[in-house]
């Protein structure tokens, strides 16, 4: 608010500095100048103009009549009003009727005095986002008083569409730099509490550190409060401490229904850490449960998080090598326990970048890695890879030849028998070529791809690392789009081959095929229209007659209707389904008025697994939505039905209230 307070007195202490265009200009005998009839003047960032302009030389006073307007030429500020005045060695005046816009904000007030530096005083004012035409709602203030880290603002009221529905006799806002304060709360309540109360507090301690105090009250479940503080560094290093802490009620109350009671805790908490310096990275993201995020918080995103994350990272890099050390701990917040979640406890790599000698281009990634869990598999791996690139050029095409050389050491059992030592070859030659025909244009690229690998392996599967079969493959790739005027109408992706070894490994369950044909991979995009967008990518077996993996999707765009689907579907090499699961929703805008909904459905285990419908309007500068979802929870074996009151205020924040959970 100082800044376009600034704005709207300051231009006139500057008039005189430049030359004033006016129908007429005279000096009466006071020794006064006056400028009368379209007085406009052009200085620096702005133009101004009045009707009447009168300045007084020796009391260095400036007064502007007749619908006195000042715009900023960047077009971020506007504002009109009836009379200005201007003491040029008190640096004080008043704007009267002002009305005006500064950026998104349209704003108005009967009287606007600046009663000296960086102070103001505004009577009968207010503030919407709303376009001046349809202020359907606005705040609205009796008098504020404003310096340059504050506004004071008295007997405000929040209007809907001229209804005063919130009101406050005193409010506080920090202006101008970051100022400690008071932020908006969450006001609400759900199934298990009927009344819900969260309240932050921003404490601006320093040009580089600040922190937010929250204290959360709910009547029924855990009462709590967390605190998170942050600080910079540099641009790129910053640090993040946020601690959380929550008393639950013994015994616990009907929340905990279908729950594990070993999981539960009165004390509960979490504590999470992140900060960076040169190349080293830290996190820690530990919470007493795994419940946790489903009872504190309110979001969908943060209450369905499966699982948290402690790292400690380290990475140097130069031009000719990249240095990583890296240790991961998962927290797995979809089990009763941690026990099966897989670990690295270390990870150290090593990568040295192409580096050309001679017509050949030499690389290296090596890594050790201790995949560590209490549960289940695990091993220590030493990973060591050599590359040689040798690009070629063969009758005026570009060929290029790979060879990696693949040795992988696996310590399990208590012996390091577990061993990958082998090699992949890999030639690709590409060609392309394209036709056009008026405004249609044809682009292909037809890519021949010779790859080998000699032998299979039995060795511990964790990551991509570790797919190593064997290979004779020649495969052919063809890539294609179709255009309109620079408009893509079409695309189509192609991938089969050949396989000389007659074996491979099953895209899905990687079980060992006998037979030569490799499986088909299509991707298929069609785009007939602005408003439509089809796609399909599959996988097809085309020796058991198994269609792999199928992800089809449409997506419809017309006026206000939203429309979108997705259906996934997979095999294993029994032709056994082992994912079916589809994924429907819209949404739809008449005049104002909002209605949506999504379904996702998993037909494997014959359940809706995720149901939202909502309803709400949109107005000129604020949403009200009414939000339903059920979402099945596999723990519980059970729905949780919950019901949001989400609403938006000047198109600023959007404000969740929880009104039922269970």
């Amino acid at each position: 608010m100082v800044r376009w307070l600034t704005l709207l007195l300051i231009p006139f202490s500057l008039l005189f500095a430049v030359e004033i265009l006016s129908d007429s200009l005279t000096t009466q005998a006071d020794g006064s100048v006056v400028a009368e009839g379209n007085v406009y003047v052009d200085y620096g960032d702005y133009l101004i103009t009045a009707s009447r302009i009168r300045y007084l030389p020796k009391e260095k006073k400036v007064y502007a009549y007749g619908k006195v307007r000042v715009i900023r030429k960047d077009g971020t500020f506007e504002v009109t009003g009836s009379e200005a005045y201007v003491d040029l060695e008190t640096e004080t005046g008043y704007f009267l009727d002002a009305q005006g816009r500064f950026r998104s904000f349209y704003f108005q007030a009967r009287r606007v005095d600046k009663t000296g530096r960086d102070r103001y005083r505004i009577e009968d004012g207010d503030v919407t986002t709303c376009p001046p035409d349809r202020k359907e709602m606005k705040l609205c203030f009796w008098r504020a008083q404003v310096t340059d880290r504050y506004v004071f603002s008295f007997s405000n009221s929040l209007k809907f569409f001229g209804v005063p529905f919130a009101y406050t006799p005193l409010a506080v806002f920090p202006v101008g730099e970051r100022r400690s304060g008071l932020l908006p709360p969450l006001i609400g309540m759900n199934t298990y509490n009927s009344f819900i109360y969260i309240q932050p507090f921003y404490w601006a301690i320093s040009q580089d550190r600040d922190a937010t105090l929250t204290l959360d009250y709910r009547d029924r479940q855990a009462k709590g409060m967390s605190l998170e503080y942050r600080q910079a560094f540099s641009p790129g290093e910053r640090m993040l401490l946020r601690l959380s802490y929550y008393r639950e009620p013994a015994p616990p109350g009907e929340w905990w229904e279908g729950r594990n009671r070993r999981s539960f805790r009165e004390n509960r908490f979490r504590l999470e850490f992140s900060t960076s310096s040169g190349g080293w990275k830290l996190g820690l993201d530990l919470p007493s449960d795994p419940y946790f995020f489903e009872d504190v918080y309110f979001s969908q995103r943060r209450r369905t998080t499966p699982y948290t994350l402690s790292y400690i990272t380290y990475t140097r890099s130069s031009g000719d090598y990249l240095l990583f050390i890296n240790l991961r701990s998962y927290y797995d917040l979809t089990s009763d326990t941690n026990r099966r979640s897989l670990h690295l406890l270390p990870e150290l790599s090593f990568y040295h970048r192409p580096r050309r000698v001679g017509g050949v281009y030499l690389s290296l990634t090596s890594s050790f890695t201790n995949f560590h869990r209490e549960e289940g598999l695990r091993s220590r791996r030493f990973l060591f890879v050599p590359r040689i690139d040798v690009p070629l050029r063969v009758v005026n095409l570009n060929n290029y030849l790979s060879l990696s050389l693949l040795n992988s050491f696996y310590h399990t059992g208590g012996s390091w028998d577990d061993r990958v030592m082998t090699f992949q070859l890999e030639n690709r030659l590409p060609l392309f070529h394209s036709l056009s025909y008026g405004e249609l244009s044809l682009l292909n690229v037809l890519e021949l791809v010779y790859s080998f690998s000699p032998e299979n392996f039995n060795n511990p599967q964790f990551d991509s690392f570790d797919e190593v079969v064997k290979e004779n493959n020649l495969k052919l790739r063809w890539s294609s789009s179709l255009l309109r005027s620079r408009r893509t109408l079409a695309g189509l992706f192609v991938e089969g081959g050949y396989n000389v070894l007659e074996s491979y490994r099953f895209p899905t369950d990687s079980a060992l095929v006998e037979e030569k044909l490799l499986p088909f991979r299509i991707r298929a995009s069609l785009y007939p229209f602005d408003w439509l967008t089809l796609t399909e990518d599959l996988i097809y077996d085309a020796n058991l007659n198994v269609v792999a993996r199928s992800v089809s999707t449409a997506h419809l765009k017309m006026g206000k209707l939203r429309l979108r689907g997705s259906y996934i579907s997979s095999r294993n090499s029994r032709d056994i389904r082992i994912a079916d699961q589809y994924r429907v929703g819209g949404e739809i805008g008449l005049r104002g008025l909002l209605v949506g909904a999504s379904v996702t459905r998993d037909n494997l285990t014959g359940k809706e697994l995720y149901r939202q419908l909502y309803t709400g309007y949109r107005g000129a500068c604020w949403t009200l939505k009414l939000d339903y979802r059920r979402t099945y929870y596999g723990v519980q074996k059970g729905y949780i039905r919950e019901v949001y009151l989400a609403f938006n205020v000047f198109n600023l924040r959007e404000f969740t209230l929880p009104l039922r959970r269970r």
